[in-house]
């Protein structure tokens, strides 16, 4: 099961997540998330309501120990964005040691390494190479590591450090 979370827009990557599971219609992709559908563009909406093979299911918006359990129960976390923020779907993710596959985009510089705490690419072959790899066991599981940079963004962490920040310029 290949999983991924985030509102139906098309810079989150929501068309190649589609074009992917065309690939592999032997695994089950989900995405999960809402937002109404008659706030997107009709190609999406399309996409989300029939335009999309058997292997893909978009369920909604789910919270709590269902969507928790998604994240800690997936073979992959696929997160094929064009832009984000901050990218909280992903600390999430590896936050429930889960492997990560993302597109390389400049918001994960300095804190997401390609074949180090998650797996980058760039295009849908490139995600379809390593989306095989990652699920079939062909590449090296990177999810402790990723739980590893999710726990040094934690809010105890960071906190941590912006005492001894402040404790620095106090005194």
């Amino acid at each position: 099961m290949i999983i991924s979370v985030g509102l139906y827009f098309r810079r989150k990557g929501i068309i190649d997540f589609v074009e992917v599971a065309r690939r592999f219609p032997q695994y089950k992709f989900i995405w999960f998330g809402h937002i109404s559908l008659y706030s997107i563009p009709k190609d999406i909406r399309r996409i989300v309501q029939y335009d999309h093979p058997d292997n893909v299911i978009f369920p909604g918006y789910i919270k709590g120990d269902i969507i928790e359990g998604a994240y800690s129960n997936a073979d992959l976390f696929f997160f094929p964005s064009y832009e984000e923020t901050e990218g909280i779907v992903v600390l999430e993710a590896l936050a429930s040691l889960q492997n990560v596959l993302v597109r390389d985009i400049p918001v994960y510089d300095g804190w997401l390494k390609d074949r180090k705490n998650c797996y980058m690419g760039n295009n849908n072959t490139e995600f379809s190479q390593l989306l095989e790899g990652i699920v079939e066991k062909k590449l090296p599981d990177l999810s402790k590591n990723g739980w590893q940079t999710a726990q040094a963004k934690s809010i105890p962490h960071i906190g941590k450090k912006l005492q001894n920040i402040y404790e620095t310029v106090l005194s």
